[in-house]
Parts: structure tokens; C-alpha cells; sequence
């Protein structure tokens, strides 16, 4: 039970920034339940705001234990939308406010809850999620740039059509920014995100798995990369290293809000740092054993283009 008190509270605090946000919403239910004459406005706050807390707490949990689909890491946070946090607090804020008589007990009220309320969240538009845009697209200028250069070599000597493996954080920007860029995998592929195992392709998704992690086992990734005829992989310096000595030399920094696994099997990382080495020119890794030919460096992403043997 402890554990599952636990589990609310930081889903509530990653969604509202901390606990401020959500003991405000407790509170004005619990004024309203109590303290509130109006029937009807009683009614309709308290008993929704009731059922879905029964509902995203209670209910779904219990029920995702034997369907295990709609209710995972990445999506439960968006549960807490249908609570109405800012219209339940606003409307509960003011009626304790309009129930103070005495005006001197009103506007110390007032006072006492405006910095209360600015220091219960999180301001927005410092979130590490709203940065200024680089570009029209509203995407990395990075990945703009790479899916041009792509697009253009296939446009000169191929279909038009871009085949590419990506580290899966950044393949966002890639769908969105071209059709003519397939990924090889998509949704499916993301960590408890695989809505049935009987129809996911489990080699993409092995692939993706790999990608992720410090040490990509360039054999699982190159089986799926013959698979769906991939043409091209995209590695990250700022996590990849193949167990081999950085060539993060600008020192990018690894985003603190990534949830997932880097790590990589011993027995991985020594059969890679044996087969792969690190071309001291060009400071990229060279993946040639693999069929790989390095291309070029965008920011801390090295592209690489598949030849015609693997």
C-alpha cells in the first residue's frame, strides 16, 4: 500500500511539478463537500471530480493488470487531464474567498493564496518541453538538416525515398518532417509501448532497443537493417560509445529527462569494442566490418550509409 501511495504522488508531482498543485485540488473538494450550501454547484464538482479520482486511481490500475494496454509509464500521466485541476482550484478558490464576511479576512486570504499558487506549479515556458523554435517546422534544426541531405541523395541517385534508423527519442522529428523518411520502427517499438507481441516485429524491435543503449549490438541491428532494407543509421556520441573511449569531445550532455535503459550486456560490449574501432581523422567509429560507411557529423549524431553488402 506504501509503495502504491508512493507511485500516485509521483505520478501526481512529474504531471503538476509538486505536491502543492494537488493538495489545493484535495482541499477545495473538501471545502465544497463540507462547506458548500449551493446543492447543484456541489453536485456537479464534487461527484465527477470523485468518480474519475475512483477511476484513474482505482479502477484503472486494477483493470490494466489483465489487459495491460492504456495504462503505462509514458501515457498514465495523462490521465490527471480529465481531474480539471485549474477550473476545480480556481472555482473552490473563489467561493472560499466569497464565503469570508469580514473584508480584512478576505484580502489576507487573497494574499495568502496568489504566492501559494504561483510557487505550486511549474512555469511553462521554462519547462526543458517549450524552447524557443529554430525553424518553421518547429523541430531540431539538426534533424532538418540530416533528412535534407538525405532527401537530396535519394532525390540525385535513388527513389526519393529515405530508409533510416534513428535512436528512437529523435525519430519525432523525422516523421513529421518528411513522408518520404521511413523509419523502421514506429510506436511499437517504445519501451512498454509494444500494444501485442503477436503482430509487433520483434527484430525492429530489438533494433531499437539496441540503439538505445551505450553499446549497440551492430549484429541485432544489421539482421533488422537487411530485413526492411534500411539504408541508413543515424548513432549518438553523446550515449553511444561501443565500449571504446568517447568521441564526445565537444562534450554534449545527456538529457536528464530520458527514461530508459543505456546499459548493455558485458559479453556485448567486449565482442563490439574488439570488432569496431574509432577512426582518429575523422572521429567517427569505424563501422565498415559492419557494412556501414561513415557519412558525416551533425551536431553529436554521426550518419552512416549502409553498402550494398552487411
Amino acid at each position: 500500500m506504501k509503495d502504491y501511495i508512493l507511485d500516485i504522488i509521483h505520478l501526481n508531482n512529474d504531471f503538476t511539478g509538486n505536491g502543492m498543485y494537488m493538495a489545493f485540488y484535495f482541499v477545495t473538494l473538501i471545502f465544497i463537500a463540507f462547506y458548500l450550501k449551493n446543492k447543484k454547484l456541489k453536485n456537479g464538482i464534487l461527484y465527477p471530480a470523485v468518480v474519475l479520482l475512483l477511476g484513474v486511481y482505482i479502477l484503472a490500475p486494477a483493470v490494466n493488470r489483465f489487459i495491460f494496454t492504456f495504462y503505462d509509464d509514458e501515457i498514465r500521466g495523462r490521465f490527471s487531464w480529465l481531474f480539471m485541476f485549474p477550473a476545480v482550484v480556481a472555482v473552490g478558490g473563489v467561493l472560499l474567498v466569497e464565503g469570508i464576511n469580514d473584508k480584512r479576512m478576505r484580502g489576507l486570504l487573497i494574499l495568502v493564496l496568489i504566492p501559494m499558487i504561483f510557487l505550486s506549479g511549474v512555469f511553462q515556458i521554462t519547462d526543458y518541453r517549450f524552447q524557443k523554435a529554430e525553424n518553421m517546422y518547429k523541430l531540431p534544426q539538426v534533424f532538418i538538416d540530416i533528412s535534407d541531405t538525405l532527401l537530396k541523395e535519394q532525390r540525385e541517385e535513388g527513389d526519393g525515398v529515405v530508409k533510416l534508423i534513428v535512436p528512437y527519442e529523435t525519430a519525432y522529428a523525422f516523421r513529421q518532417y518528411d513522408y518520404n523518411i521511413e523509419l523502421m520502427y514506429g510506436e511499437d517499438a517504445t519501451y512498454g509501448r509494444i500494444w501485442d507481441l503477436r503482430y509487433a516485429a520483434m527484430d525492429s524491435v530489438e533494433a531499437c532497443e539496441n540503439i538505445a543503449t551505450s553499446c549497440p549490438d551492430m549484429e541485432v541491428v544489421n539482421i533488422a537493417a537487411a530485413h526492411y532494407g534500411m539504408e541508413y543509421l543515424l548513432l549518438d556520441c553523446t550515449y553511444t560509445d561501443f565500449g571504446l573511449e568517447s568521441i564526445n569531445l565537444k562534450g554534449y550532455e545527456e538529457d536528464e529527462n530520458f527514461v530508459g535503459d543505456r546499459s548493455q550486456d558485458p559479453e556485448v560490449i567486449e565482442r563490439m569494442s574488439k570488432s569496431i574501432s574509432i577512426d582518429k581523422e575523422k572521429n567517427c567509429w569505424d563501422l565498415t566490418g559492419y557494412g556501414l560507411e561513415y557519412m558525416e557529423t551533425y551536431g553529436s549524431y554521426l550518419l552512416y550509409r549502409y553498402s550494398e553488402v552487411r
